[in-house]
């Protein structure tokens, strides 16, 4: 699911009128504001994601890609990549293992719910512990249960809206202080 910025030849013209007789910063310009962006919007996904559901930064780091705008490429780009997550990775209780229990066990993947009782699963201790949950009525074979992808965690509009919000913004606060650095750089100030 990418988050993208494109810059059109209108704000291209803009930053080109603003910077007067400096014009031809304005690809290295607009460069660093979508750079600079694009940092900040990959750090909103983490944050965001993790506001809305019960999951470690970590992970949600590991799936994002970032795609660095340069002066020929006026694009930056933070793509999410990944499979569906095990379930032990949410709020899972019990966190042990107990073979005799007979009530279900209980799992939230969103923030905010309360746990909810699934009839089904196990907890296992398989190398740490993995949640399971057999696939007919005999003993083999089992299966993990899975819970959703980072990526459609990302998709969740409330999640969306805020992260293109963040961005756009960073955006266009990063374009007005770098068009304002290149000015007081090519007039000799620091």
């Amino acid at each position: 699911m990418p988050v993208s910025v494109n810059i059109d030849h209108t704000l291209l013209n803009n930053v080109q009128n603003r910077l007067g007789t400096f014009q031809k910063k304005a690809p290295d310009v607009i460069t660093k504001a979508l750079n600079r962006a694009m940092n900040t919007v990959a750090a909103s996904i983490t944050r965001e994601v993790r506001q809305e559901y019960n999951i470690k930064a970590g992970d949600v780091r590991s799936t994002l890609n970032k795609t660095r705008a340069s002066k020929s490429t006026l694009s930056a780009i933070v793509t999410s990549r990944g499979q569906v997550i095990p379930i032990d990775r949410f709020k899972v209780s019990p966190k042990t293992v107990q073979p005799r229990r007979k009530k279900p066990i209980k799992i939230a993947v969103k923030k905010g719910s309360s746990l909810r009782a699934v009839k089904g699963p196990f907890v296992v201790n398989i190398n740490g512990i993995k949640v399971f949950k057999r696939e007919g009525k005999k003993r083999l074979p089992v299966s993990r249960v899975m819970g959703p992808s980072i990526p459609q965690m990302i998709g969740n509009e409330e999640v969306r809206d805020k992260i293109n919000r963040t961005g756009y913004e960073t955006f266009l606060s990063r374009l007005d202080y770098e068009i304002d650095r290149a000015i007081g750089i090519g007039q000799g100030l620091t």
